[in-house]
């Protein structure tokens, strides 16, 4: 075995005999480090002065802003930036039962109690299905109510043997 000093970092490193000449780095790392100017060089070369393949751009309608916008056709972009993105899946409210209050809330749409207004604590209220159906997640059929307001209502329905 034969020693032999790091160009990159000149930490001592044993190589077999046969590569004395050829060895000039103790790992990978350094390796990459030392011939890293020889390959940026390389690569620019081949690619400076030429057009890229998808580089045909193709005007585009944005699907939420109706905006015009250039992109490559491989692409298929639908929106112009990822704002409009964020916009149009807000617009599309299609929770399902177990994730409609959580909808609602990143919209917004639960501030205060639709029946005595009640607003001093948001995170209380609920969510009532008007036709009691919770599949039914349409935004009509949906009521923002206090605990209060929702236990009146769900009182309405049931039975209790009063007169």
């Amino acid at each position: 075995m034969i020693s032999l000093s790091c160009k990159n970092c000149r930490k001592k490193f044993v190589v077999k005999p046969y590569r004395a000449k050829t060895a000039i780095a103790c790992s990978h790392k350094c390796l990459w480090h030392l011939t890293k100017d020889k390959r940026e060089f390389y690569r620019l070369k081949k690619i400076i002065g030429k057009k890229a393949a998808n580089n045909n751009e193709i005007k585009f309608k944005c699907h939420h802003c109706s905006n015009s916008f250039f992109d490559s056709p491989s692409r298929k972009r639908k929106y112009c930036s990822k704002a409009c993105v964020n916009k149009s899946s807000k617009l599309t409210f299609k929770p399902s039962f177990t994730t409609v209050r959580k909808a609602m809330l990143s919209r917004s749409l639960i501030n205060k109690c639709n029946r005595c207004g009640y607003d001093e604590e948001p995170l209380i209220l609920g969510v009532h299905h008007q036709d009691r159906n919770r599949n039914n997640n349409h935004l009509s059929n949906l009521e923002v109510l206090c605990p209060n307001c929702h236990s009146l209502e769900h009182l309405k329905h049931i039975s209790h043997g009063f007169k």
